[in-house]
C-alpha cells in the first residue's frame, strides 16, 4: 500500500480537525482529499503547517511557498512512497532537487495555473520558463483542476512528466446542510459578491450606483475602492479569511438573488474566482462573472448565468437588471447550476478521481511512473 505525504496550504490539519470538533463542520474541499484518502484505506499523513514559521514567511517573499513544510518533508521523506501537493508551487524545492537528480520520491501534484510565460515583464517570463523546466523534470504527474486549464496548457506543452485533469468542485454536503436547516425562504433582495484575489469591485460598484437594487460585498481588500458607495451598497470587511469564513458567508449566498464575480484583467491564465463559482453552484444561485476562459464551463451555454467584459460598467448594469426583472428565470439558472454541481462539479467526484489516479499506478516504482501512466492515458483523463 502506497503511503502518501500531503502538503496542505493555509492551515495545519490539526487546526482544521480541532475546528470541526468544536464547530461541527467545515468545507472539506479545503483539505484536498485527505479525508477521502483515509476513508479509502490509503495511508496518508499531512506535513504540519505553521503559519507563523519564519522560514515560511521568508520563503513566501521569494515566492517559494510552504518552505518549512518542504524542509520537514525532506527530513522524513524515507517514510513515504508518494508526495502529494494540492498546489504544485508547494513542492518547488522538491521538484528542483529531483530535476538535479538529488531526490527520488515520486511527486503527484494538482495544477491551478498554466504557468504559460505570457507576462509583460521579461523577468517574469523568464521565471515562468524556468518553473516549467523544473516542474516538467521534477513532477511525475500533474492533475489540472479542470479541462480548460489542461487544454490551454497542452497548447504550450506538458508541465510535468504526465499531465491530465479532473473537475474540481465544492463540498456539496457543507452547503446542502445549511440549506436544509433554514426555516425561512431566501430574501432574494440583493446581489452578492465576495473574494479578494484579482477582484474589480470598483466596476461593480460603479454599475450599482445606477441600479435600483442592493449589492453586498464581503472582502478584506476594500482599501482600493475609489467609487462612490451609494446607500444600496454594503461593503463588509468584518469577515476575515479563516476557518470560519465560508460558514459565515453561506447566509449571504442563501439570501442573494445572484452572485457577481467582477475581475481585473491580469497576465495570468488561471481560474481566479473559481471557488466562488463552485460555492454559488452549490447554493443554487445564478452567476454573473467577468469573462474567464479558464472556468470549467461556459456560464451562458450552460444557461446558469451571464458573462461581462472587463471593466464594462454598462454590461454589468444590463445583466444585473435582467436578473432582477426575471426572477423566475434566475431561479431556473440557479437550479441548473446546482444540477451541474451534483452531477459533476463537486468534491466527492473530484476526490474519487484523485484516488483513482493514485491507486491506478504503483508510484513506489519511481522513475517508471510516467511509462505506466502513458499506458492508460484515456482512463486517467
Amino acid at each position: 500500500m502506497t503511503k502518501v505525504a500531503e502538503i496542505i496550504r493555509f492551515y495545519s490539519l490539526d487546526e482544521i480537525m480541532d475546528f470541526i470538533e468544536k464547530e461541527g463542520e467545515y468545507p472539506l474541499h479545503h483539505v484536498w482529499c485527505y479525508d477521502k484518502l483515509k476513508e479509502s484505506g490509503i495511508p496518508v499523513e499531512c506535513i504540519k503547517y505553521n503559519n507563523n514559521s519564519r522560514i515560511n514567511k521568508f520563503g513566501a517573499k521569494l515566492q517559494i511557498f510552504n518552505l518549512q513544510q518542504q524542509i520537514n518533508l525532506l527530513k522524513k521523506s524515507k517514510d513515504y512512497d508518494l508526495i502529494y501537493a494540492p498546489f504544485i508551487a508547494d513542492i518547488f524545492i522538491l521538484a528542483l532537487l529531483k530535476t538535479l537528480g538529488l531526490y527520488k520520491k515520486p511527486i503527484f501534484a494538482l495544477g491551478l495555473d498554466t504557468h504559460i510565460p505570457f507576462k509583460n515583464s521579461f523577468l517574469k517570463r523568464l521565471r515562468e520558463k524556468a518553473l516549467r523546466i523544473i516542474y516538467k523534470n521534477g513532477v511525475d504527474s500533474l492533475l489540472f483542476f479542470n479541462e480548460s486549464i489542461y487544454q490551454k496548457n497542452k497548447e504550450y506543452g506538458p508541465l510535468s512528466k504526465y499531465d491530465t485533469f479532473a473537475e474540481w468542485g465544492a463540498d456539496l454536503d457543507f452547503f446542502s446542510n445549511y440549506i436544509k436547516k433554514q426555516t425561512q425562504p431566501p430574501t432574494l433582495d440583493f446581489i452578492y459578491s465576495t473574494g479578494g484575489t484579482g477582484r474589480d469591485f470598483n466596476t461593480l460598484i460603479k454599475a450599482f450606483n445606477d441600479i435600483d437594487f442592493n449589492l453586498k460585498v464581503t472582502t478584506k481588500r476594500d482599501e482600493g475602492l475609489k467609487e462612490n458607495i451609494t446607500p444600496n451598497i454594503l461593503i463588509d470587511n468584518s469577515v476575515k479569511p479563516g476557518l470560519h469564513s465560508v460558514g459565515l458567508i453561506r447566509k449571504e449566498y442563501y439570501n442573494s438573488l445572484a452572485v457577481a464575480i467582477s475581475l481585473q484583467k491580469t497576465g495570468h491564465l488561471w481560474p481566479v474566482g473559481i471557488t466562488v463559482i463552485m460555492e454559488a453552484l452549490a447554493m443554487a444561485k445564478p452567476i454573473i462573472s467577468t469573462v474567464n476562459d479558464m472556468y470549467p464551463f461556459d456560464l451562458e451555454k450552460e444557461k446558469i448565468g451571464f458573462y461581462v467584459d472587463y471593466y464594462d460598467v454598462q454590461g454589468w448594469k444590463d445583466r444585473v437588471n435582467y436578473i432582477i426583472d426575471n426572477p423566475d428565470e434566475a431561479r431556473e439558472m440557479g437550479e441548473r447550476g446546482r444540477y451541474l454541481c451534483e452531477k459533476k462539479y463537486n468534491y466527492n467526484v473530484f476526490s474519487d478521481n484523485v484516488i483513482k489516479h493514485i491507486n491506478k499506478y504503483n508510484f513506489s516504482e519511481g522513475e517508471k511512473i510516467h511509462k505506466k501512466i502513458n499506458i492508460s492515458t484515456a482512463a486517467a483523463s
